[in-house]
């Protein structure tokens, strides 16, 4: 059986600018959507991580979780932090799923 594939939203705020705000989006397989937060977490981390030792970015692909367009300006709120079930495998046109908060997935 193939884990589903979860999207988790993490409400952003620009650190020079605080009135700006914004929703980076991750897309990755879990069982559990505090398991999603988890590994969008660690893969964003890791994507920082390779950035700052040159390695561009690469990550290792068992992980599954990709991240794109990352960046240091803004930090990320991962306690506010929700997870859906993806429900566009494979796309990432819109409409994206309802966002559900993770005790209600």
């Amino acid at each position: 059986m193939t884990k589903p594939y979860f999207q988790v939203s993490v409400p952003t705020t620009h650190r020079e600018q605080p009135g700006r705000h914004g929703l980076h989006i991750f897309t990755g397989p879990a069982w559990t959507s505090e398991e999603a937060v988890r590994c969008a977490r660690e893969a964003c981390e890791a994507a920082l991580a390779a950035e700052r030792t040159a390695t561009g970015g690469a990550l290792p692909a068992a992980t599954r979780w990709r991240v794109r367009g990352v960046c240091r300006e803004w930090a990320m709120d991962w306690e506010a932090a929700t997870a859906a079930f993806w429900e566009n495998e494979g796309s990432l046109e819109y409409p994206f799923p309802v966002i559900r908060t993770r005790s209600e997935v």
